[in-house]
């Protein structure tokens, strides 16, 4: 009779198990479709485009734009805080870098910095006065403080040229637009970087908590205060930068393109972007930068007939400014399909292609939250 080991539960329990292996991944093979997919907007966008003299002006218009909604970004989708005096902390960043360079002789390299600058001691007062107000007032007063520099500050002889404008010239390299197009560019990857260290770095989920419930936040240790300041500060620090792009864009700094129309197209391209999704808000503010461009004239005469003839925004077309007038209709049809069937954005509707290009299997089916309060980064801890 053979005798039996016995083995304890303990023993047989804690016995090792086999390893499970993970199916295989193909290794770098499975990025090879996703980089083709990706080879021909690369080629269109860094070199195609640029090439053609009508098309590097639209893509610079499009990063800057792409800039400022990152910096509004920062104040809605983190936040919560709504602004609609932006093209406030744009136009002051745009007025700096112009006088600064035509007036003061100061290098071109350090005018950024002065509209940089600029922007952020503008938002700070803003975010001193945002420090008691929320919601809707917080609106208005944003709104109010757009239209005094507007009236006030932008109509000062010195600052523009006895109303004439103020000249901002560039630098002989960035003479070709298409030079311009990727100094531009390098911003914006710049602004990129920024916001994407911010998402993840402690500051950056303070931001989080504040949107989620300021009392909840400050039960946790954060200063609301300090953290509302430094997203009004870093906010309008971007937008003065993107002012200053703008100046030497078009080479001529005047208030009449910085007015309540500038502040809330910048709102309507980071909403129907995608409030909160980087990727988003930066496709969001390319569309607006270029619908014009992107509009051939039969499409331009089809808007144009039915805002005079239909809407009645005029008796003839000469009465309208047709360009604002393309930008804010579309606009405003792209917040209501938004805030209707897409909560998300562009962000939510290109989702699985993200997704998949970050190396997940494609799926049609999102697991997590859509719209805007669902904010890249939403794991909030204080």
């Amino acid at each position: 009779m053979s005798a039996e080991v016995y083995a304890p539960p303990e023993e047989a329990a804690a016995s090792p198990a086999k390893p499970h292996r993970a199916p295989r991944s193909y290794g770098p093979i499975r990025w090879l479709p996703r980089i083709l997919f990706l080879l021909p907007f690369v080629y269109w966008v860094l070199w195609r485009i640029p090439n053609d003299e009508a098309g590097a002006p639209i893509l610079a218009d499009a990063c800057i734009y792409a800039i400022v909604g990152l910096s509004l970004n920062i104040l809605i989708g983190y936040t919560g805080q709504l602004s609609l005096g932006h093209n406030g902390f744009f136009g002051i960043g745009a007025f700096a870098a112009a006088y600064s360079l035509t007036v003061r002789d100061v290098p071109f390299a350090a005018t950024f910095v002065i509209a940089g600058l600029c922007g952020a001691l503008f938002a700070l007062f803003m975010g001193f006065i945002a420090l008691r107000i929320t919601g809707l007032y917080l609106a208005l007063i944003t709104l109010v403080f757009g239209l005094t520099l507007e009236e006030s500050l932008f109509e000062v002889e010195w600052l523009t040229n006895s109303g004439a404008g103020q000249p901002a010239d560039r630098p002989e390299w960035l003479f070709d637009d298409r030079n311009f197009f990727y100094f531009c560019l390098s911003f914006l990857l710049l602004a990129v970087y920024i916001d994407w260290r911010l998402l993840r770095s402690k500051t950056g989920r303070a931001l989080l908590a504040l949107k989620e419930n300021e009392r909840v936040a400050e039960a946790f240790g954060i200063n609301v205060t300090a953290f509302k300041l430094l997203a009004f500060v870093l906010s309008g620090t971007l937008a003065g930068v993107a002012g200053a792009l703008l100046a030497y864009r078009i080479g001529i700094v005047t208030a009449s393109g910085l007015g309540f129309n500038l502040a809330l197209t910048f709102v309507l391209m980071t909403v129907v972007g995608g409030l909160g999704s980087r990727l988003g808000v930066i496709l969001g503010a390319s569309l607006f930068a270029s619908l014009t461009f992107l509009l051939d004239e039969t499409w331009v005469g089809v808007v144009q007939t039915f805002l005079v003839k239909v809407l009645s925004f005029g008796n003839h077309t000469a009465e309208i400014n047709i360009e604002g007038s393309i930008v804010g209709f579309i606009g405003a049809l792209g917040l209501l399909l938004t805030i209707v069937l897409n909560p998300g954005g562009i962000a939510q509707q290109i989702r699985p292609i993200t997704r998949w290009l970050s190396g997940k299997p494609f799926s049609l089916h999102d697991d997590k939250d859509t719209g805007p309060g669902s904010v890249e980064g939403s794991s909030v801890r204080a």
